[in-house]
């Protein structure tokens, strides 16, 4: 996660805005992985080829 609590016209932005916008990136890239996890969940076993990606009872190789 890599945000900024200065914004492009490079005025800072209050304690209390920053700590929302930092939670609602949070959330935001949190949300993302979910979505990536849900998509590699319905994605066929042979189709997911980095080890990384698969459970640890799978084979190696298909």
């Amino acid at each position: 996660l890599c945000v900024s609590d200065k914004p492009l016209h490079g005025e800072l932005k209050l304690p209390g805005m920053a700590s929302d916008f930092y939670k609602s990136q949070v959330a935001r890239h949190l949300m993302i992985g979910i979505r990536a996890m849900e998509l590699l969940r319905r994605m066929p076993l042979e189709r997911i080829h980095s080890r990384k990606l698969r459970s640890f009872d799978e084979t190696a190789f298909l």
